[in-house]
């Protein structure tokens, strides 16, 4: 599905999720997403509003350096560190960048 980043709030991306993913798009053009809610998904994207978020990056190399910057940016829950807010991977559906947010999600400071 392409959308543009307004449309952000038109698939009811959650307030927390919605700046990081915005960002990325903007700075990496990166314009087209290929999962947001999944009506009864047990995960971040069944939630509503929906806290997971899929774009498509086949470059891996770009997709690397997102994910990087976005969780040196980013805590997904400071009580849990080992969880993060990007994740460049392939779930067998094809290689894609994972944005996904908790109620605990915090800016890191700089």
């Amino acid at each position: 599905m392409r959308i543009e980043i307004k449309d952000l709030d038109v698939l009811n991306v959650h307030p927390i999720l919605q700046p990081i993913v915005m960002e990325v798009m903007e700075k990496y053009a990166l314009n087209i997403i290929t999962c947001g809610h999944r009506p009864g998904d047990a995960g971040v994207h069944g939630q509503m509003p929906t806290r997971g978020v899929d774009l498509r990056c086949w470059d891996r190399a770009l997709a690397a350096k997102v994910e990087k910057e976005v969780n040196e940016k980013w805590a997904y829950d400071p009580e849990r560190p080992s969880m993060v807010v990007c994740m460049a991977h392939d779930t067998g559906k094809g290689f894609h960048l994972h944005f996904q947010s908790h109620r605990n999600t915090i800016k890191k400071e700089p």
